[in-house]
């Protein structure tokens, strides 16, 4: 079997020119090259993996998609059941006002076309007062009352809105009711006015020298 040696500096020190020619001169293959078909193998299999985890990718993607809009579906379905509840309660809590307005409308178109030839400010009076005693039933049915504060109590500016400033000269009246030109109207539950009682305070004014 020939030698193989890659240079003559491998030869032995002592070799003649008769052994030199005996040796067979090759160039050994590099060992870092990779045969092509090797690295076409490697290439691929990266290649494969990476469409398979882009794959993965996008059908996730498009299953949180779809998730997503079944959520805002069952959402806009929950808003809207609940605006029908909204309306129905509103509805129930303003039907026995409603009734009571429908029959007092009635009334007064009733009354309006048999009003007798005859018809006098004191009978106008008394229609009137007829129909503010509907209105307050209704009201008292809704849980809302009418107040007044009697004349000389002490102004509440949460009760009461001033309308006049009535001088005095008495110290002793400032900042007292000096008339009321208009009951308030109270919601019993909350304890709170809807319309608040206007009045006339009592303002101190000097006395003429």
């Amino acid at each position: 079997m020939t030698p193989e040696l890659d240079s003559a500096e491998n030869l032995p020190a002592d070799s003649t020119a008769g052994d030199v020619n005996s040796y067979e001169f090759t160039e050994a293959p590099a060992a870092a090259d990779a045969s092509p078909d090797a690295e076409k193998a490697g290439g691929g299999e990266s290649d494969a993996e990476l469409a398979a985890a882009v794959h993965r990718l996008a059908d996730a993607a498009e299953r949180y998609h779809d998730r997503a809009q079944q959520r805002e579906g069952v959402i806009d379905y929950l808003r809207s059941e609940l605006e029908l509840l909204r309306r129905g309660e509103r509805r129930g809590l303003l039907r026995p006002l409603l009734t009571q307005m429908a029959r007092l409308h009635a009334d007064l178109v009733r009354q309006a076309a048999t009003l007798p030839p005859d018809f006098d400010s004191a009978k106008a009076v008394r229609l009137l007062e007829s129909y503010a005693e509907t209105l307050g039933e209704a009201l008292e049915d809704n849980g809302v009352v009418t107040y007044q504060p009697d004349e000389g109590e002490p102004f509440n500016p949460r009760r009461h809105r001033q309308v006049k400033r009535q001088p005095s000269t008495d110290p002793a009246t400032v900042g007292l009711v000096a008339a009321v030109r208009q009951p308030g109207y109270l919601d019993i539950e909350a304890d709170s006015p809807l319309a608040p009682a206007e009045v006339a305070v009592f303002m101190a004014v000097k006395e003429e020298q």
